[in-house]
C-alpha cells in the first residue's frame, strides 16, 4: 500500500457485511445512506446495489446519487436553508423535503409556475427530546407548537401536497431503548400530524442514524436484536396508516470499513519526546486532530460528542504497518505549520523507521469531506474501494 499512500482504503466487504445485517435485522425498515458521511461514488455505489436509498444534504449529492443508479423517487433531500436554485437544481429528481415555512412557500412558487402538484416531505421539530435530553430550539425543521401556522401556510399552497414527515434529533446513539422509543415518538407524532392538518402519511423518515462504536474499550454495539423487538409497535401502528417506515443509516455501513494510511517522512526527537511526522495529516484527516485539542483543552475531563467533528475522545486506533517486535511511545504529527496538526500523542506504536506506513482506523465515515484538504497547497490523498479483483478509484 506504501505506493498509494497517503490514501484512504474502503473495504467493500464490510460495506457489504453492514448493509445485509441491517435488513436482516429491522426488517419492515427501508434506508436511506446520508451520503455526507462518505460521498465517494464506488462507495454510493456499493450500498445502493444493496437497494438502499439517499438522504441528500445538496442538490449536487441527489445528482450523485443519481449517477449511482438510485432511483429518484428514493433520494430524499433534507437540509436547512434551501435556496431558489438548489430547489430548481433538484427538482423532479428527488423526494424533496421542506425545512420551513418558507421552503413551503418556495415550493407553491414553483409549483404554480409549472402548472402542477408536487408531493414534498416535511421536516418536523417535535415536542420530546431523544433519551434524556430536553427539548431546545433547533434551526431544523418546523417546530410542532406552529401548528396553526403551518395549517395557514397550507391552505396559501394548492400545488404543495405533504405525503410524508421527517424527524431527527441525534447521530451516533447506541442505546436500542434509547432509539427504539424515539422512534415510537416518532411515529405519534406522524399520526398527530395527520389528523390535524390533514397530512397523509404515505413515509415516515425516523431520521437519526443507528450508531457505531469507535471506543471497544467503553462502548457496546447497538443491540439491533432488541432494537427489532422494540420496533414492532411500530409495525402494529402502521397497518393503519401503511407507510413506508424509513432510517437513515448514518455512518453504520461505512465507519469501519474506512482505514486512513499515510507514510512516515520523518523522525525526530525534542526534549525527549518522539515525534513521527506524516503527510496529509490534519489537511488529510482532521478528525483525529480535532479529538486531540479537545483532549488538551478538557484536561482529562469527559466531553459530550459534538457531530461529526467528534464522537469521543478514543475515536481511533493508530498503528504502525511494520513487523518490529520493538515498541514505541510518539506523537505522530502533520506536516503542516501548526502545532495543532496532530493525529495521537503519547500512543505505543511498533519502532518505526521512516518509510513505515501509519494507519488510522474508523475512518470511512465523515473523514475525508470534512477535511481542509486546500491547507497549505498539499496534494490531496487518494480514495480506493478495495474489492476481491483489487483496489477501484472511481
Amino acid at each position: 500500500m506504501k505506493e498509494y499512500a497517503p490514501c484512504y482504503i474502503y473495504s467493500k466487504k464490510m460495506i457489504d457485511e453492514a448493509c445485509e445485517e441491517l435488513k436482516r435485522e429491522l426488517p419492515g425498515f427501508d434506508f436511506l445512506y446520508s451520503i455526507k458521511a462518505n460521498p465517494f461514488e464506488p462507495v454510493v455505489r456499493t450500498i445502493a446495489s444493496h437497494g438502499f436509498g439517499a438522504d441528500a444534504a445538496s442538490w449536487r449529492e441527489v445528482e450523485e446519487s443519481l449517477a449511482c443508479g438510485i432511483a429518484k423517487e428514493d433520494i430524499y433531500f433534507s437540509c436547512p436553508g434551501k435556496s431558489a436554485m438548489d430547489l430548481r437544481n433538484a427538482w423532479d429528481k428527488c423526494v424533496l423535503v421542506a425545512d420551513s415555512l418558507h421552503e413551503l412557500t418556495l415550493i407553491q412558487k414553483m409549483a404554480a409556475e409549472r402548472d402542477t402538484t408536487v408531493s414534498i416531505g416535511l421536516r418536523v421539530h417535535p415536542q420530546y427530546a431523544m433519551g434524556s435530553g430536553t427539548v431546545s430550539a433547533s434551526k431544523f425543521g418546523v417546530d410542532l407548537e406552529q401548528m396553526d401556522e403551518l395549517k395557514k401556510t397550507l391552505a396559501e399552497c394548492p400545488n404543495v401536497r405533504i405525503n410524508g414527515m421527517h424527524v431527527h434529533l441525534r447521530s451516533q446513539v447506541l442505546d436500542a431503548e434509547t432509539i427504539g422509543q424515539y422512534y415510537e415518538d416518532t411515529m405519534k407524532t406522524a399520526v398527530q400530524l395527520m389528523q390535524e392538518c390533514g397530512i397523509a402519511m404515505e413515509f415516515i423518515n425516523f431520521g437519526s442514524g443507528i450508531g457505531t462504536v469507535y471506543d471497544h474499550v467503553k462502548e457496546e454495539p447497538v443491540d439491533l436484536a432488541a432494537l427489532r423487538e422494540k420496533t414492532a409497535v411500530l409495525m402494529e401502528m402502521n397497518k393503519e396508516l401503511n407507510a413506508r417506515l424509513i432510517i437513515e443509516t448514518g455512518r453504520f455501513v461505512v465507519c469501519h470499513a474506512g482505514r486512513y494510511l499515510t507514510p512516515v517522512v520523518d523522525k525526530k526527537t525534542s526534549h525527549g519526546t518522539t515525534y513521527l511526522i506524516v503527510p496529509n495529516g490534519m489537511n488529510g484527516f482532521l478528525r483525529p486532530a480535532i479529538a486531540a485539542l479537545i483532549a488538551n483543552v478538557a484536561k482529562g475531563q469527559p466531553v459530550p460528542g459534538m457531530e461529526p467533528l467528534f464522537t469521543n475522545d478514543n475515536e481511533f486506533e493508530v498503528h504502525v504497518l511494520n513487523d518490529a517486535v520493538e515498541k514505541e511511545t510518539v506523537n505522530v504529527v502533520g506536516s503542516l505549520c501548526t502545532a495543532l496538526d496532530v493525529i495521537r500523542n503519547n500512543v505505543e506504536v511498533n519502532k518505526s523507521e521512516i518509510g513505515d506506513l501509519v494507519e488510522i482506523t474508523n475512518a470511512g465515515s465523515y473523514a475525508f469531506p470534512l477535511s481542509p484538504q486546500l491547507f497549505s497547497s498539499h496534494s490531496i490523498p487518494a480514495q480506493y474501494l478495495e474489492t476481491e479483483e483489487g483496489l477501484v478509484r472511481e
